[in-house]
């Protein structure tokens, strides 16, 4: 059963992804036991997100805070400024990326949840180090965790 929760700014679990990106779990799998995520999602200036994809069974969103990002979405490309919100129900191709100079913070969310937590730790430890990973290796973690390459 999960139980209220308040994580401080700048506090909470974070996974470093390459030397760009590093993501806050600030609602994870066992704390809203599977129904509900929240990530904050800070990027380097120019920083790729995620190439376009889709979920077969989550509703993901996200909400700019800073910087501008060029959301993907269909054959629809736009770019968000701080404000600017983006719903992208089950099995709508997405994708997204930092076109600004400065850095940027996206908030993520997802429902229901499919452990994107973890989904994150693992793409961590695949490009820990400067490593990068095969494509065969992305799309089998991806896979694991409802997303599928477009």
């Amino acid at each position: 059963m999960s139980i209220p929760l308040y994580v401080p700014a700048g506090e909470g679990e974070f996974v470093n992804i390459r030397e760009t990106k590093r993501t806050y779990l600030k609602l994870t799998t066992p704390d809203s036991d599977g129904e509900f995520g929240f990530f904050e999602h800070h990027m380097a200036p120019e920083a790729s997100g995620a190439s376009p994809h889709v979920h077969k069974k989550a509703t993901e969103m996200f909400y700019v805070v800073r910087g501008e990002i060029e959301f993907t979405i269909g054959d629809t490309k736009e770019v968000g400024t701080p404000g600017a919100f983006a719903y992208v129900p089950k099995n709508a191709p997405h994708g997204f990326t930092n076109v600004g100079s400065e850095d940027a913070t996206l908030l993520i969310m997802f429902y229901p949840m499919n452990n994107r937590d973890d989904y994150f730790r693992g793409l961590g430890r695949l490009t820990a180090n400067g490593r990068n990973p095969s494509l065969d290796e992305l799309a089998e973690h991806m896979a694991k965790y409802d997303q599928y390459m477009v």
